[in-house]
């Protein structure tokens, strides 16, 4: 009996081991397409990050947002019914199960025209849409008995009713406000209107310096004229900005100043000109930066190991990339140093970069010819993962180059891609674009130095134009042909407010590659970059 016992409690530990020992397999649920009913363009789903973004018009009411359709990985159970209307206000959450649990989420985003100025207003309106409240700041010596509202709008009509705006003039209490009642979607809100007085009649409240220019924004009085004024640090002489620098006129103005020498100290003070009295803001001092110059920036170092093309010299100096490494598992290299047919006047070397489809183990793949900053990362089956980006923190005003380019017709496009990549026979495109911006490589799947993945599996880490680390940005499409010229891309800064950390700059004699998509009869070459650190 006893031997009985033993062996029972032997079987059922035995029996308990392999319950508790039997792995799950590891199969992540996805959702792989959603339709938002009145959206602008299509949702972007970001599968590396589990998340869904959606612009809505203004007109769209957020707060009963329809979905009316989503489609999520096979055999996954969502936790909650994403069919029917929600508030999207909100983030909305659903968890897809299977054998393990994987949340994502829904966010919309909705930009409104607001709003809300007055005569005599000094700068910008401050909207604060949570709490439903506007603020002004109006000069002191006007009063705040009989304030005119020169507009008031809280969204487009006839979704928005709110009262005429010539009721609403005294503003002289204790909490400098008036309320409105304001008819959203039928729904009844109170926002607070507040006009706060003040004496200060101009102030400069942003000073961004490059290596030859300075940024410059201050807040001014409506209808005055407001510009500045500046200096090298221990002259005596004050000097105008030119008028064709500013970008905005009236209560805020802002300015790019040139032609400034870089590492040096510049004094720099702001004025406001109204009914012939001229206000002076505080003086500010400003040190521009230094200027960096791209490495192998004319394209004449190359190394060869194993047969494969590197644009450097050793791994030590490498600062540019290219998908060669991927390709030449094919026996082609994309890009390569080219010694025929430069750009007038030029000796050496030029960069060739050549459209080509690879066959990898019996798979054929389309391959862009192409050149970037980064490195190339790994590769996963037949597919390439690349890494983008260099350490940079300065603020350059262009990119500039020399180029040709070979345009040819779309002859590889695989059959599940999304419709609006081009089909067979269409035109193909090259491109350049350069970038600046502050890419957190725990974010984007990279490493400190280049901090971006391209993964050509997945849509969502593909680089383009609205990536939100961006603050400066600037691009270059070929849809012909052309002989060698010098190009120039204007950066446009996005954000004043952040600082650099790294530059992109991609080079594609097929701007669809990502999409595998593309001509082989589309080369590029590229010779003499440099980054230009000032405006004409």
């Amino acid at each position: 009996m006893r031997r009985f016992l033993t062996f029972i409690a032997t079987l059922t530990l035995f029996c308990s081991c392999i319950e508790n020992d039997i792995p799950y397999p590891v199969v992540e649920m996805e959702v792989l397409d959603i339709t938002i009913e009145g959206s602008i363009g299509e949702p972007v789903i970001d599968r590396v990050n589990r998340r869904i973004t959606v612009s809505l018009p203004e007109a769209v009411d957020i707060q009963n947002v329809k979905i009316s359709h989503i489609k999520y990985s096979e055999n996954a159970t969502p936790s909650r019914d994403m069919i029917g209307t929600f508030d999207m206000r909100y983030p909305q959450y659903v968890t897809l199960s299977l054998y393990q649990d994987y949340e994502w989420v829904i966010i919309a985003s909705q930009t409104i025209d607001r709003r809300f100025t007055v005569i005599g207003q000094i700068g910008e309106t401050e909207w604060d849409v949570p709490r439903n409240m506007a603020k002004v700041y109006r000069r002191a010596d006007f009063g705040l008995d009989t304030v005119t509202i020169t507009s008031l709008r809280f969204g487009p009509t006839p979704e928005y009713e709110y009262p005429d705006a010539s009721t609403i003039r005294n503003f002289n209490n204790e909490t400098y406000t008036q309320t409105a009642t304001v008819y959203n979607h039928g729904r009844r809100e109170i926002w607070r209107l507040i006009v706060e007085p003040k004496d200060i009649q101009v102030d400069v409240q942003r000073a961004v310096p490059g290596a030859n220019v300075i940024w410059l924004k201050a807040v001014g009085i409506d209808g005055a004229k407001t510009g500045f004024r500046y200096r090298a640090q221990g002259s005596e002489e004050w000097i105008e900005a030119d008028e064709s620098w500013y970008t905005s006129q009236g209560g805020v103005i802002e300015v790019a100043l040139r032609h400034l020498k870089s590492q040096t100290t510049y004094e720099i003070i702001g004025y406001a000109i109204s009914d012939a009295e001229e206000s002076l803001s505080n003086v500010i001092t400003v040190t521009t930066t230094d200027t960096f110059e791209l490495p192998n920036a004319k394209f004449e170092e190359w190394s060869s190991i194993k047969d494969v093309y590197y644009p450097y010299l050793n791994e030590q100096s490498a600062w540019w990339g290219t998908g060669n490494p991927a390709s030449k598992i094919a026996g082609i290299n994309l890009t390569t140093p080219h010694t025929e047919d430069l750009a007038p006047g030029f000796s050496g070397t030029c960069a060739q970069l050549w459209s080509q489809k690879a066959n990898v183990m019996g798979i054929g793949k389309f391959a862009a010819g192409n050149y970037f900053t980064g490195s190339f990362d790994r590769i996963v089956g037949t597919h390439g993962l690349v890494a983008f980006g260099r350490p940079y923190t300065l603020r350059p005003t262009a990119l500039r180059g020399w180029v040709k380019y070979n345009r040819g017709v779309i002859d590889n496009r695989p059959s599940n891609v999304s419709s609006k990549i081009p089909s067979i026979g269409s035109p193909d495109r090259g491109s350049i674009y350069i970038a600046i911006g502050d890419w957190d490589y725990t974010t984007y799947g990279g490493t400190p130095e280049s901090p971006v993945i391209v993964d050509t599996r997945d849509e969502s880490t593909f680089f383009n134009s609205s990536n939100p680390g961006i603050i400066a940005y600037g691009e270059i499409l070929y849809h012909d042909s052309c002989d060698w010229y010098q190009f120039e891309i204007p950066l446009e800064y996005r954000d004043f407010e952040r600082q650099p950390t790294h530059i992109i700059i991609v080079a594609s004699g097929s701007s669809y590659g990502d999409y595998f998509t593309g001509s082989t009869q589309s080369i590029m070459w590229l010779d003499d970059f440099e980054l230009i650190y000032d405006y004409e």
